[in-house]
């Protein structure tokens, strides 16, 4: 058989890494992987070892070899793809700019944003936000830092690597921007005062506004927002004094489950601080629940509702999501170097292939006329991970791109991907529903067991006798 028609057999049957694929190959196009070098490296420079190629093994170990740089660099060895040695790779990576990391996620978000479908059968925000980009914001620190450089390895410590703080699209689902810093102790407030420029970059020419946790409720950073051009949505905290503006009533109202709204107005900030920031706070007091506060700007309850704004805020809890994805879905945790700029690199490709992923779920969720957070990102990933381990062992990376041919087009890829992907959808990949249950909001009591250590079936033996009504027995 021709080797064109094998591999476009194959890939055929594979619908889910040949979406992937050209959504690499769109996203990290070489030409433009190399202007990103070109702009951003530095004193570093390229001799035997380009950034593309290095950029490309980075991929292969997340995509297919669960975060393993050795089995990614010994089988571009194999191949003639890394035309150095595994230690040079390392040593490359490790020495790569900040600001690599950080373009290398905004200008590729850039590139997969415009390839998102362009109807979007259910919006996930508010309608009060129709006209307004809403990011989310948070810092993380890089974990599971190995012991492999010698000055670590007699710490009997926790080791950070890097730290950022990255903002986050709360319609799209896009992490659209991060700033870095090598010190994994660094503060994140700083951060992500840094951030918001870019954020302000990523909205264009529409209002947008960020929520923020309770960390950013203070006097001074929401007034660095509106600095930036921006509004905010921030937790209230209760160590944070608020100042009632006799001349706005308290409002006081139920929402559809009765749960219990007050409106105030008034400043954030002792009297006697000058700069104190004017507001709106918003208290809910849930049945049985824990009280949820935030503070906004934005002072119209008529075009902005209160249970709107609490709504937002709760899917502010989507930026805590793509974090865990990022660790235990796409190897963060299994860190490729131990260099704080190797860290940083990491998690700015870990979020770029979240995207990518997150705009597979946009066409599968625009198929099925639902909501992108109804599909499961880990069992759709585990299925792309699978065809891309298929696709591997049975093409050859020459056939594969003469059969991709050029880089396409945003609205050449957007028409591919439809075709691709109207037939690959299986019902595995639908979310397991939560219980409704809501023991978040229920603190868990735990039972303490003598030596600190029981067996399972010690435990199954006394809940059985206790069921009988026998009396317990310490474990």
């Amino acid at each position: 058989m021709d080797n064109d028609v094998f591999s476009a057999t194959v890939l055929k049957k594979l619908p889910l890494a040949d979406a992937t694929w050209r959504l690499l190959r769109f996203a990290m196009a070489d030409l433009w992987l190399e202007d990103l070098w070109a702009r951003n490296r530095g004193r570093c420079y390229e001799q035997e070892l380009k950034f593309s190629t290095l950029a490309h093994l980075i991929a292969n170990a997340l995509l297919e070899h669960g975060g393993s740089g050795n089995q990614a660099f010994e089988r571009a060895q194999e191949q003639k793809v890394l035309p150095v040695s595994i230690a040079s790779a390392y040593e490359k990576l490790g020495n790569l700019p900040v600001a690599i990391s950080e373009t290398l996620l905004e200008e590729g978000t850039k590139r997969l944003n415009a390839v998102l479908p362009e109807v979007s059968p259910v919006d996930p925000l508010p309608g009060c936000w129709a006209d307004h980009e809403v990011f989310g914001g948070d810092g993380k620190a890089i974990k599971h830092v190995k012991r492999l450089l010698k000055p670590l390895r007699n710490l009997q410590a926790g080791i950070l690597g890097a730290r950022a703080s990255v903002g986050l699209n709360l319609r799209t689902g896009l992490a659209v921007a991060m700033v870095g810093h090598l010190d994994g102790e660094a503060g994140e407030a700083t951060l992500t005062e840094a951030l918001l420029p870019n954020l302000a970059a990523a909205a264009g020419s529409k209002k947008w506004v960020v929520v923020l946790d309770r960390l950013y409720c203070n006097s001074s950073f929401p007034q660095h927002v509106v600095k930036a051009g921006g509004r905010f949505l921030i937790r209230y905290c209760s160590n944070t004094t608020f100042v009632l503006d006799p001349a706005r009533p308290v409002q006081v109202s139920h929402d559809a489950l009765g749960h219990r709204i007050v409106q105030e107005w008034g400043w954030l900030g002792k009297v006697e601080k000058a700069d104190r920031q004017y507001g709106r706070r918003i208290t809910k007091s849930p049945r049985g629940g824990q009280e949820i506060g935030v503070f906004t700007d934005l002072l119209d309850e008529v075009n902005y509702p209160a249970e709107a704004l609490l709504l937002t805020f709760q899917a502010r809890w989507g930026i805590e999501t793509v974090f865990h994805q990022i660790t235990d879905v796409f190897s963060l945790k299994h860190l490729i170097g131990s260099m704080p700029k190797a860290t940083l690199f990491q998690l700015s490709f870990c979020l770029l292939l979240y995207n990518t992923l997150q705009v597979m779920r946009a066409y599968l969720a625009s198929d099925q006329e639902c909501e992108t957070k109804k599909i499961s990102h880990e069992k759709l990933f585990y299925d792309v991970k699978r065809q891309l381990v298929a696709v591997g062992e049975l093409l050859e990376a020459e056939p594969l791109l003469s059969l991709l041919r050029d880089v396409p087009t945003a609205a050449e890829l957007r028409a591919g991907l439809r075709v691709t992907l109207q037939d690959a959808w299986s019902d595995r990949w639908w979310k397991t529903p939560s219980s409704g249950r809501g023991g978040h909001n229920r603190r868990k009591i735990k039972t303490r067991v003598l030596g600190n250590h029981t067996s399972t079936q010690r435990v199954l033996e006394q809940t059985r006798r206790h069921q009988k009504g026998q009396s317990l027995t310490p474990l």
